[in-house]
């Protein structure tokens, strides 16, 4: 699918932890078809600034904007998937994405042989290694249409192939006009992105 223009406009956020600033009167405006990496070192707000821009966190101090509305009223343009997987472990790998997306079952399966799952529909999230429960909560990537994907540590436990298979993904979804955010300590080789670099403010 094609999706319409959207912008994300952030203007003079900030956000304190326990006392110390992570970030101060941050200010960026994210376009239709851009690829933004956050980086920087462990503590330096990567997290927290992904879950305010989801609507996860509140916002203590500036604004965000996605088309000139505020980010209240926008959050279902909204796919935020955080470096936890997310699933419910004691459910099948089907039935956790009919719950979290929605999809009809032929359409799931058509999906997890996308992310290497084939065969995998009916079994236990528990029984699953960390690499295929990572591939289980990225599925959804192949079946929420939101233009926005927020993505914390997407490639966590990925093989090579599977990091190809993402790479691709995010691309699809950013010639389409969506926006993706995402975080990661080793930066991916065939993903065309800018990057945001965050460091410790005092």
């Amino acid at each position: 699918m094609i999706f319409e223009p959207i912008d994300i406009e952030i203007s003079d956020l900030s956000c304190e932890r326990d006392d110390r600033s992570l970030f101060k009167n941050l200010s960026m405006t994210l376009n239709s078809g851009q690829i933004l990496r956050v980086a920087g070192p462990n503590g330096a707000g990567k997290t927290t600034l992904l879950r305010t821009i989801a609507g996860l966190f509140d916002i203590q101090t500036g604004t965000i904007r996605m088309n000139q509305s505020p980010l209240t009223e926008c959050l279902q343009q909204i796919l935020y998937i955080g470096h936890k997987p997310q699933v419910t472990k004691d459910l099948t790998v089907l039935d956790n994405l009919k719950f979290l997306t929605g999809s009809d079952e032929d359409h799931l399966k058509r999906v997890l042989s996308d992310v290497g799952l084939k065969g995998y529909h009916d079994s236990l999230v528990k029984e699953l290694s960390q690499g295929q429960g990572r591939r289980c909560a990225l599925a959804r990537l192949w079946c929420v249409e939101a233009p926005i994907w927020i993505l914390d540590e997407p490639y966590t436990a990925l093989d090579v192939e599977m990091v190809k298979t993402l790479d691709a993904r995010i691309t699809s979804h950013a010639t389409a006009g969506g926006i993706c955010l995402f975080t990661t300590h080793q930066p991916p080789q065939s993903l065309n992105y800018t990057t945001l670099e965050l460091g410790h403010v005092t």
